[in-house]
């Protein structure tokens, strides 16, 4: 964690509980953020030197990743040190205002190191240079959205800390908007919980199974019973989508930051026997989060050892044709093109190794497999023999 400065005992016991509700919710906690706490009796004397308006309460520095708050206020280190702090740290817009101030910083270095300079001299530089003004562009457009994560961990916090009715009183001089606004992020995190509510405002997505089982069960509730069996597979970077993949007559899907792929036990049990890589990639890669287990080795056993067939050639080479068809009827570069294209790609690479008589059924491996070399003659590839490994 950053420097922390704090002369209150309460605020080392806010720090020490809110880090942990961070940690046990998300995986982490602010690591990179400093906490500077200003005496009340200093602070218009701070917020004058600052330029900032005496009313205020503390304020959040992106270059330095420093909070600044009068005195024990805990709704300004819940604003400034947790939302300002954690929003900076674990978001790509956080991370990348944090980055152009630095940028700018430096660059206002390299101009007035060697000189005296005056407020003028500033504003004249910042005036014409590239990174301010690209900055000032990125601040405009997201301003809204670091105020509004930070005004709701206010919320989140005071609620933890039996101090809701000293965010009631911040509330009440909110604007119509602003109130709205954060209304909207705390019905949505009341109907589904605050991991989610954390993911769609674009935090970092630390996923575990133990997380991921708490998160489907928030959404959706008493759905998950109607399930076989769910896993969580995927690239599970964390800024990428959560897929989740799961087996049920059903069950809603999605496709947003949570993606989720549904497949009844029929269809799902014939693209097993075809070896389709929808189904076989989610099944030997995923982690098992919930259902039954029972029925989930079941299946994975059976794509292990059944016998590779004519059939489930000609259909993976039947679908990588289907789905260049399908990525063609969307715009260049969208995301539907490039995942039918790289979908057409793996099953095209399945219905070779197939026929092989291999079986490769991580999507990786399978694109690995197309850029290898074709095998020169005297060195070919054994005949197809069914279900035997080679």
């Amino acid at each position: 964690m950053g420097q922390v400065q704090t002369q209150a005992p309460q605020t080392r016991t806010l720090l020490d509980s809110s880090n942990q509700f961070y940690q046990d919710l998300l995986g982490y906690k602010p690591e990179q953020t400093s906490l500077q706490q200003i005496p009340e009796f200093q602070w218009n004397q701070f917020t004058e030197q600052m330029g900032l308006n005496p009313n205020s309460s503390g304020i959040y520095l992106p270059r330095n990743q420093t909070a600044i708050i009068q005195g024990a206020n805990p709704l300004s280190l819940f604003h400034e040190y947790f939302g300002h702090g954690l929003y900076c740290e674990q978001s790509l817009a956080g991370r990348k205002l944090v980055d152009l101030e630095k940028r700018l910083l430096e660059e206002e270095k390299q101009e007035f190191s060697s000189k005296r300079f005056s407020l003028e001299d500033l504003q004249r530089f910042r005036k014409q240079n590239k990174t301010f003004q690209e900055l000032a562009s990125f601040k405009q457009e997201n301003l809204g959205r670091y105020e509004i994560f930070a005004i709701w961990t206010e919320y989140l916090l005071s609620g933890e800390h039996n101090l809701r009715d000293e965010f009631g009183r911040k509330y009440d001089s909110l604007s119509g908007q602003e109130k709205e606004a954060v209304d909207s992020v705390i019905g949505f995190s009341e109907q589904y919980g605050n991991l989610a509510a954390m993911y769609a405002q674009g935090m970092a997505r630390r996923t575990t199974v133990g997380r991921i089982k708490r998160l489907l069960q928030d959404i959706y509730k008493d759905k998950i019973k109607n399930v076989n069996f769910a896993l969580l597979y995927g690239s599970r970077k964390e800024f990428s989508d959560i897929d989740v993949f799961i087996v049920s007559d059903d069950f809603p899907e999605t496709d947003s930051w949570l993606d989720v792929r549904v497949y009844s036990p029929q269809d799902f049990e014939r693209r097993i026997r075809l070896f389709d890589i929808a189904a076989t990639n989610p099944i030997i890669t995923g982690d098992f989060l919930f259902g039954d287990k029972n029925y989930f080795w079941q299946l994975k056993n059976q794509l292990l050892f059944q016998p590779i067939t004519e059939e489930a050639i000609n259909y993976n080479l039947e679908q990588s044709k289907n789905q260049i068809k399908l990525a063609e009827r969307y715009p260049e570069n969208s995301r539907e093109r490039k995942r039918g294209l790289s979908y057409s790609k793996t099953y095209l690479a399945t219905s070779l190794v197939l026929k092989e008589g291999k079986r490769i059924f991580d999507k990786n491996e399978l694109i690995l497999y197309l850029q290898m070399p074709a095998p020169v003659e005297g060195n070919k590839p054994p005949q197809l023999k069914g279900g035997k490994f080679k």
